[in-house]
C-alpha cells in the first residue's frame, strides 16, 4: 500500500498542471462505460457485418469484464483515495473497459494496435490524475478488461453467429 500511494501522489500531485487538467478529463471519458453501449448499440444495429462483427465482440467482451469487476469490487471492498464514502475503487471500472474495448479492437484491427492501447493506457493514467483510483486499482483493471476480453474472444465464431 505504501508503493501504491507513493506513485498515486507523484501522479495525482506532482504532475498537475492546467495543460493536464484540460486534456485528462476528456481522455478520462474514453473509458466511460456509456460511450462503450454506445458505440457497440450504434455499430451491432446499423453497421455494416465487419462493424456489426467488431461490435457484438467489443460488447461481449465488455459484458463479461464489467461483470467480473462489479463482482471484484463488492469483494474487495477497497475505499477511493480522496472520497473513501464513495463507491469502490478496486479494480477501476474505467480502465477495466478502455482495455476490454482495446483487447477486442486490437484483435479486429491489429495494425491500430498501439493506439487503441495508448488510449487505454492514457484512461489509466487520467483516473488516477484526477485521484479516482490508485496505480494498482488501474493495474488490475486492466488485467481484468484484456483478460476477460481475451477468453471471450477465444469464443469468436460463437458470438459472430449471433443473428437478430
Amino acid at each position: 500500500m505504501a508503493a501504491d500511494r507513493y506513485l498515486f501522489d507523484r501522479i495525482h500531485d506532482d504532475l498537475s498542471s492546467a495543460v493536464l487538467d484540460d486534456i485528462v478529463p476528456v481522455i478520462n471519458d474514453f473509458g466511460s462505460s456509456k460511450y462503450v453501449i454506445g458505440a457497440v448499440l450504434l455499430t451491432t444495429v446499423l453497421g455494416n457485418d465487419e462493424l456489426r462483427g467488431t461490435g457484438l465482440l467489443v460488447g461481449a467482451g465488455f459484458a463479461a469484464s464489467a461483470l467480473t469487476t462489479v463482482a471484484l469490487k463488492r469483494s474487495i471492498g477497497r475505499s477511493r483515495p480522496l472520497n473513501p464514502e464513495d463507491s469502490y475503487s478496486m479494480p477501476s471500472g474505467h480502465a477495466t473497459v478502455a482495455f476490454s474495448a482495446a483487447t477486442a479492437l486490437a484483435h479486429r484491427y491489429p495494425r491500430w494496435r498501439f493506439a487503441f492501447y495508448t488510449v487505454a493506457g492514457g484512461v489509466a493514467f487520467a483516473r488516477v490524475y484526477l485521484g479516482r483510483h490508485y496505480p494498482s486499482d488501474v493495474l488490475v483493471g486492466a488485467a481484468v478488461g484484456v483478460g476477460m476480453t481475451r477468453l471471450v474472444l477465444g469464443h469468436e465464431q460463437r458470438i459472430l453467429s449471433v443473428s437478430f
